[in-house]
């Protein structure tokens, strides 16, 4: 009676921790890239996707700078054996140095942000995601492909997963 009882219980345990694996191919975390056989980079975005072929990557690059003095840009360069140039990068508005009346202001603009993201999340989740814009024909870029990422962690992960993808020629799942 021992047997039968504890070897359903095997089974039973067997049987929810398998079902509480990922499926096949999927991450665990979905943030987690995903390595493939096809050579392919494939970048999913909140905004979109891009899809390049590893072998076809001539140059990657990194590089912050502020724009305008009023927001904090990091970007990610991506050059192709084309005439196409793609832009993925995380921006924040500038910070204010200094204490007293300085310090004051930055933390007010801080407050303040912070209460218009707050509201704004509770009318629409997706209106507060950070999206590219573009002042046409000012900003018109020919060949020019943008992704703006969330944080500065995520915009580090692409950079990191081109970079593999780069180096070895291994395609990739990247996702937002």
């Amino acid at each position: 009676m021992k047997t039968p009882l504890a070897a359903a219980l095997v089974f039973f345990a067997a049987l929810t921790a398998s079902a509480q694996t990922s499926a096949p191919g999927m991450p665990a975390n979905p943030n987690q890239e995903e390595v493939t056989r096809d050579g392919l980079w494939d970048g999913r975005f909140k905004g979109g996707a891009y899809l390049v072929r590893c072998n076809q990557i001539i140059a990657l690059s990194k590089h912050e700078y502020v724009a305008d003095a009023a927001a904090r840009v990091v970007e990610v360069n991506l050059t192709m054996n084309s005439n196409m140039t793609v832009r993925f990068y995380f921006l924040e508005p500038v910070k204010l140095e200094g204490g007293g009346v300085l310090g004051a202001g930055q933390q007010a603009l801080d407050r303040a942000r912070a209460m218009v993201q707050d509201a704004a999340s509770r009318v629409s989740p997706t209106i507060v995601e950070p999206k590219v814009v573009k002042n046409y024909p000012v900003s018109t870029h020919a060949h020019t492909v943008e992704f703006v990422v969330a944080s500065e962690e995520r915009l580090n992960s692409l950079h990191a997963s081109l970079e593999r993808s780069f180096r070895s020629g291994q395609g990739r799942i990247w996702r937002e």
